[in-house]
């Protein structure tokens, strides 16, 4: 037996199944990477737009008088304080290929972060989205009367105001289709690449 020959072979056989697994971890990252990307991108541009929406209430506020200032004060807080939270929780996801980490943790603990922040904003979603038309018509009412007490002493105010805030109720489903229709797909995706890499 040629051993010098034999641990020859023995050699080239090791380095081609390690070749062979290093190619696989690529493509595993680099598939995992443009999920995550797709993912990060949307929830970005979802980001953008609340700074879209809060920016011009909060340059408002500055331009009227009366309590109809701190009303839309107290909305752009509130816009902000969801932001900060998503984005606190958007920071925790990482996007870098890195060869050393478990790929599969890395995407469970990415996919909860993304879940997280998609949560938080069906929360919100439940709560101000039927708040919207009661505080139009707030912000219109404080407008044309300037305070708070001449406003909720107005006949009927807090009727129009209930009905307001039930026909936006409906409005609850179709955000919900909307948020469906961008991240359905790319969660499910990486939902299966994470059970991919169970097998």
């Amino acid at each position: 037996m040629d051993l010098d020959q034999e641990w020859k072979n023995l050699s080239i056989e090791f380095n081609s199944e390690v070749d062979k697994i290093a190619i696989a971890n690529i493509t595993i990252d680099e598939k995992s990477h443009s999920l995550l990307q797709d993912l990060l991108f949307k929830l970005k541009w979802k980001l953008r737009w609340i700074r879209i929406i809060d920016l011009p209430i909060l340059t408002m506020a500055f331009f009227v008088n009366g309590d109809l200032k701190y009303l839309l004060i107290f909305s752009f807080i509130t816009y902000e304080i969801f932001r900060a939270m998503a984005v606190s929780d958007l920071k925790k996801i990482k996007t870098s290929v890195d060869y050393n980490t478990n790929t599969k943790e890395v995407l469970i603990n990415n996919l909860a972060a993304v879940k997280r922040i998609l949560r938080s904003e069906t929360l919100y979603g439940y709560i101000f989205i039927p708040l919207g038309g009661p505080t139009g018509l707030l912000a219109y009412r404080l407008y044309v009367h300037q305070t708070f007490e001449k406003v909720f002493s107005l006949p009927h105010f807090f009727m129009h105001a209930a009905l307001l805030s039930i026909i936006g109720i409906p409005l609850i489903y179709v955000a919900k289709k909307m948020n469906d229709s961008v991240f359905s797909a790319p969660l499910r995706n990486l939902n299966e690449k994470i059970k991919s890499l169970m097998d």
